[in-house]
Formats: structure tokens, C-alpha cells, sequence
């Protein structure tokens, strides 16, 4: 079992290796727009007492970004629609537990900032500011606005894929969101997505 598995992961690495070579984004100035889908693997933390258990909740999130680059640093801003939230578990008669799921949709907009070690690679990080569309609304999260902090990479493939780009990213929310008295709640998110890249025409 283990040598299968060996197996599979030195062919998807060497498949991959091809993908590795010459990235497209590699000039040293200059801008592009992108489109981004992915998912966020969101949790909550909780603070004070509450009965609700927190669970992580796989959501959605898309919008676009522009990148631009000075030699080996990166301006990033993006303006996404993203759903944050959780599966809250809640102790019943019987000793048996009600699940609630709960997704909350942010406009928010991310603003990194980054550094390229080696061609293709990208370390990111900067603040997002999130705006709660159904905030203080019935059903929708305590607080109007959200800001975290994000540490994150931005990976460029190569060569036949080079319009695709690769974003991972952990958000830690600051604003306490929660709808209840008596706790805090805090958004926490592990963002992986995929960026295809609107390079502009070569001039002939």
C-alpha cells in the first residue's frame, strides 16, 4: 500500500516537473487582471460561553484581482465575493447533537503586498477589509464589517498552463461577529483558489 502510494505521488511530481520550467508572469515590470474561483475552508473560534460546538464548512469564493510587479515585489488588490462561516453542533435530548449550517456572504477586498524568492513563487501578505452583505440582518452575522490579516502564496504555472496561477492563503479575522451576548466569534479561513490570468496581447 505505502509503495503505491510512493508510487502515485513521484508521477504526479513528475508530470508536474514539465509544468515548472519558464513562467509567464516572469517579466520584471508591468500589470494584469485576473479572475479567481476557489473555496474557503472556514471555521470559527469562539470566545466566552456559548453552546454551539464550531466545525469547519467547506463555501465559495471568486471575484477578480490585479498584480502588478516592480523587479521582485508584487502590489496584489482584489475584490472578491466570499462566503464565511461554520457548522455549528448543539447538544439535544438523547445526548444526540442538531447540526446548523451557517454561510455569511463578505465583499472583500484583500490588499498584499509581495515577495518573489524565485521565479514563479510568491509570498504575499497584507490586510483584507470585509463588508457583511447580510450584516445585522436576521440570519446574517453581528457585525457589518470584518478586518484580517493574510499570509498566503501565489504559485505560477508554467509553460502549457501558464495563464494559471495557484493562491493559498490563511485569513485571520480581528471583528467579533457573533449575534450572541455572551460570545465572541472570530472568522478563520484557509483560501485555496485558482487564478486565470488576462496577460495583455504582445504588441507586434
Amino acid at each position: 500500500m505505502h509503495t503505491s502510494r510512493l508510487l502515485v505521488v513521484a508521477l504526479l511530481f513528475a508530470i508536474a516537473t514539465p509544468f515548472a520550467a519558464h513562467a509567464q508572469s516572469n517579466k520584471l515590470y508591468g500589470g494584469h487582471f485576473g479572475l479567481k474561483l476557489g473555496a474557503n475552508l472556514n471555521r470559527i473560534t469562539i470566545s466566552g460561553t456559548t453552546q454551539n460546538i464550531p466545525k469547519q464548512r467547506l463555501d465559495l469564493v471568486l471575484g477578480g484581482m490585479y498584480r502588478y510587479r516592480i523587479n521582485k515585489f508584487v502590489a496584489q488588490p482584489e475584490l472578491l465575493l466570499s462566503l464565511k462561516g461554520a457548522n455549528f453542533q448543539t447538544e439535544v435530548a438523547g445526548g444526540n447533537r442538531a447540526t446548523t449550517k451557517i454561510s455569511y456572504p463578505y465583499l472583500s477586498v484583500p490588499l498584499l503586498v509581495g515577495y518573489i524568492p524565485t521565479e514563479g513563487l510568491t509570498i504575499q501578505a497584507g490586510p483584507e477589509l470585509s463588508y457583511a452583505i447580510t450584516g445585522g440582518q436576521s440570519g446574517g452575522p453581528g457585525a457589518t464589517t470584518d478586518v484580517g490579516a493574510v499570509l498566503g502564496i501565489h504559485y505560477d504555472f508554467l509553460d502549457m498552463l501558464d495563464k494559471f496561477s495557484l493562491n493559498l492563503r490563511y485569513i485571520y479575522g480581528f471583528n467579533n461577529v457573533s449575534t450572541e451576548a455572551g460570545a465572541s466569534y472570530y472568522n478563520r479561513v484557509f483560501q485555496v483558489a485558482i487564478v486565470y490570468n488576462l496577460f495583455p496581447k504582445k504588441k507586434k
